[in-house]
């Protein structure tokens, strides 16, 4: 049985022949705010997260163990941890996906979408 992810079924159409058209699927929130990281081995790191949306977030960190395509999870304050899997990194960044989207209880990274930049 295969199953469709909702966010997957509701992508807009891009119009490529526009020079640097934005592909991104959801609004993202500018912010610069503090938050930390940690990998499968327990590496940790504090970084400065400087945009968030519902499924995904991009840090800014010199951190040399921080793989594309490795698992971390990331967290503001003594909230709950949101897993994630990197999906870029270069020049003191990295982009980031978070495996489910940020549920509402997380009412701290919320609060982050919310606020005025």
């Amino acid at each position: 049985m295969t199953v469709k992810l909702a966010r997957l079924d509701n992508i807009p159409e891009v119009d490529e022949s526009k020079a640097g058209a934005n592909r991104r699927r959801e609004r993202r929130f500018a912010t610069w705010f503090d938050a930390h990281i940690e990998n499968a081995r327990g590496e940790r790191a504090k970084v400065l997260l400087a945009e968030v949306s519902l499924h995904g977030c991009r840090i800014q960190t010199q951190e040399p163990w921080l793989r594309v395509g490795g698992f971390v999870s990331i967290h503001i304050d003594e909230g709950e941890k949101l897993q994630a899997i990197v999906r870029w990194h270069r020049d003191g960044a990295a982009g980031m996906e978070f495996l489910r989207a940020i549920p509402p209880q997380c009412t701290e990274w919320h609060d982050l979408m919310d606020a005025p930049f």
